[in-house]
């Protein structure tokens, strides 16, 4: 199984959202060996479940969630929130963790809170440093300079982080970082790498379309 996650992050208003899913619908062709998941911002979440809960092999995340469950804290997304809507969740890209100065201990907090209300987390790691909680499947290498910058990393130097992070053989291995059509042919040369995060990608749904269907 391979895994294509669309991070389309603070982007798109909804006119554009129905266009994407317009052309979408028109040429996806579902196969059992390639997962889809998308991660919309917040306010079309509702929208793209309610589209696509019966297309096979399409799933709905979130970019975040937060690390609280419940209660007056204005403004917060949660995890019980989304629960029923979204299957999967990214948590501790590197974005987050930059711009909003997350911690490992925010991470953890998330994790929890996905775990508890059913949402399978997408854990982003920057490197080696970056604390990975137990009994995490998907665990997602991006490296800060590669992100959003056009610089993306060598499969070889994938593969030698993949080493050190010294994953549970169980582990979905991800890579996220300036993934793109040309650049994609590299990493799927190797069985280790299970799949991408595509970020500016993911926002042209042709381009998009094609990085699936080439799985």
């Amino acid at each position: 199984m391979r895994y294509v996650i669309g991070n389309w992050k603070a982007n798109k208003n909804f006119d554009e959202v129905r266009a994407w899913l317009q052309t979408f619908f028109n040429s996806y062709r579902s196969r059992s060996e390639v997962s889809v998941i998308l991660c919309p911002p917040y306010p079309f979440i509702s929208y793209l479940y309610e589209k696509l809960v019966s297309i096979e092999n399409v799933f709905i995340g979130a970019q975040a969630i937060s690390s609280i469950e419940s209660g007056s804290y204005t403004g917060e997304v949660t995890a019980k929130s989304l629960a029923g809507m979204i299957c999967y969740t990214i948590i501790g890209h590197s974005e987050r963790r930059i711009v909003f100065k997350e911690t490992n201990d925010d991470q953890i907090q998330k994790t929890l809170q996905a775990k508890k209300y059913g949402i399978e987390p997408i854990y982003c790691v920057r490197d080696e440093k970056d604390l990975i909680p137990e009994n995490i499947k998907f665990v997602s290498y991006e490296p800060v300079y590669s992100i959003g910058t056009g610089q993306n990393e060598s499969l070889e130097k994938i593969l030698e982080m993949k080493k050190v992070l010294n994953l549970s053989k169980d582990t979905v291995f991800l890579y996220g970082g300036s993934v793109n059509e040309e650049n994609l042919k590299e990493y799927t040369a190797s069985d280790e790498v299970n799949g991408f995060i595509i970020g500016g990608a993911s926002l042209d749904v042709n381009q998009f379309l094609r990085i699936v269907n080439s799985l």
